[in-house]
């Protein structure tokens, strides 16, 4: 019994001091020597003292050590955030959209890339200030089109690409009404001028998805027609996965979008 009084005391230290009170009240009960009893008592405040001291010193402990794992991993959320936002116009990143795609087997959906046209000459005539408000308007439009359940994100340097669920014709719709009016910078208004391609694609497909869109931007910018719908025929197949084209004209003609396919 004593031994398991013992295993039980350095699982629970607190058990020590409630024996040391057991002992003390045994002594006055059985004991004809008062001084010892209540040197016994003594001894068993001071134990309950000093474990309670000392039960408060490791809870203090656990909870700074609680309260700096929150922190860090606050701080890893953040580095997370900041990883997959694009920081000139706040969309998420280029992975953060093919991630979408992959997750969406079993879904049709419609992808757009949207390309800035003469995205060097807005940078050449103002500054690279200018530039990047220029792109945080094409964002805020693009985030004025999606609904729930859609994304909006930069690709990278002035592409972009907007995925829904919504039918091709519907969103070469919403988009060509969104980008009608100009954006204001510093009190000038500069026009929209992209280039923007659309397919149909099964969720799942991030290759060909972007792939596709990816070669009706470009005949958008060789008919300057603003915006085109993906035509094998006319487009042809993606490259595969690596092989980047020989010719990737980034600039097209300065032209406003419509619905014009012909």
């Amino acid at each position: 019994m004593f031994l398991t009084y013992l295993r039980a005391v350095v699982r629970r230290p607190s058990l020590l001091a409630l024996g040391a009170a057991h002992a003390t009240v045994l002594a006055l009960i059985v004991t004809a020597r008062p001084y010892a009893a209540a040197i016994a008592g003594l001894f068993g405040t001071a134990l309950l003292a000093l474990l309670i001291a000392r039960a408060d010193g490791r809870t203090t402990r656990a909870r700074a050590e609680r309260d700096t794992a929150t922190g860090r991993i606050a701080d890893l959320e953040a580095d997370l955030v900041e990883a997959n936002t694009d920081p000139v116009t706040g969309l998420p990143v280029r992975r953060l959209a093919e991630q979408h795609l992959a997750a969406s087997t079993g879904m049709q959906l419609t992808v757009a890339v949207i390309d800035v046209d003469g995205m060097h000459e807005i940078n050449n005539s103002h500054d690279h200030q200018v530039g990047d408000a220029y792109l945080a308007g094409v964002a805020d439009r693009l985030l004025g089109v999606a609904t729930d359940g859609d994304i909006a994100a930069r690709l990278g340097g002035d592409e972009f690409v907007l995925i829904t669920a919504r039918a091709p014709q519907h969103l070469a719709a919403v988009l060509a009404d969104a980008v009608r009016e100009p954006v204001t910078i510093n009190g000038a208004r500069l026009p929209l001028q992209l280039s923007i391609g659309i397919c149909r694609t099964a969720g799942g497909d991030v290759h060909g998805g972007l792939g596709r869109a990816d070669r009706a931007m470009y005949a958008a910018k060789r008919r300057r027609s603003g915006i085109e719908h993906y035509d094998p025929e006319r487009d042809g197949a993606p490259q595969q996965p690596g092989v980047r084209p020989a010719v990737r004209r980034r600039d097209g003609p300065a032209t406003r979008p419509s619905t014009d396919n012909s």
